[in-house]
């Protein structure tokens, strides 16, 4: 008797479940009012739960498929995108290139009416691998009446600069010393206190003006504009060849040594003109 007890209170939390499912399976049969247990409605019920998991997995399998479609396309949509942009960055780059040569051009016309000498105008194709401001090669030549020794100028922002002179020339090109050349040797005056010298390149790519007269010390300063004296010279007087930078003195020196910021840019330089006569009197 106590081992029935016993086993009782070890397993009641099955007994009370068993007792309360059925109790449950009791009312239902009342509230249909049958005791029968039908076999097909029971199976009906059981497909239906099945066939309600078929159906929900088969929905979740193709809305998985429609967001990789939806994907693939969102990404070739975007690839798309980014190429119509890369072209459109490119065609920008162009058209602000164009824009920038007509400027340059509308430039270069509105310099050609206004300076006091015949000119050739030319596109510089050519700088020397060896040494960037050796030399430079231009796209004309003697037949468009380019000769040796002929001067060679162009214009920056508005303002017009001594670039070199022709050395060479063949039948569509020719070749350019330009100042920063250390074995050129250009005539030229300081144009407010008038003093004089020769202006010269050097091996470190700048530009001095040598033979200036010491005592010319307290009459120069920072800033005046050198140009071409045209005494014993190819080039004509009053052509801009750079700006008065730094001033250096040796005790033992009976000269100055005038360092120069020249007016033109050789690194940006693109269209030069060659001069060839006088119009009339500068």
């Amino acid at each position: 008797m106590m081992k029935g007890t016993s086993f009782f209170r070890k397993h009641r939390v099955g007994f009370l479940l068993g007792s309360y499912l059925t109790f449950c399976l009791f009312s239902i049969s009342i509230s249909t009012r049958t005791f029968i247990l039908r076999p097909k409605e029971i199976g009906l019920s059981v497909f239906s739960l099945f066939q309600a998991g078929i159906s929900s997995a088969h929905q979740l399998f193709s809305e998985t498929v429609d967001s990789i479609r939806t994907l693939r396309t969102l990404k070739e949509d975007y690839e798309q995108a980014l190429e119509r942009l890369r072209y459109y960055e490119k065609v920008e780059k162009q058209y602000a290139a164009l824009e920038e040569e007509n400027r340059q051009l509308k430039e270069i016309l509105q310099f050609s009416q206004s300076i006091p000498y015949e000119s050739i105008p030319a596109r510089v194709i050519g700088k020397d691998p060896q040494n960037y401001f050796t030399t430079l090669t231009l796209n004309k030549g003697s037949l468009h009446g380019i000769k040796k020794n002929m001067p060679v100028i162009a214009v920056q922002g508005g303002k017009q600069g001594l670039v070199g002179k022709i050395v060479q020339t063949g039948f569509n090109a020719s070749i350019v010393q330009p100042i920063y050349d250390p074995s050129s040797y250009v005539a030229a005056r300081l144009s407010i206190s008038r003093y004089e010298g020769l202006v010269s390149g050097s091996a470190e790519d700048k530009i001095y003006m040598y033979y200036v007269r010491r005592f010319a010390r307290m009459n120069i300063q920072s800033g005046e504009l050198i140009v071409t004296s045209g005494l014993n010279s190819i080039f004509p007087p009053g052509i801009p060849i750079g700006v008065l930078k730094a001033i250096h003195t040796r005790e033992y020196d009976t000269s100055l040594l005038l360092e120069l910021d020249p007016i033109i840019d050789f690194g940006r330089l693109e269209y030069v003109y060659v001069l060839q006569m006088l119009r009339g009197n500068p």
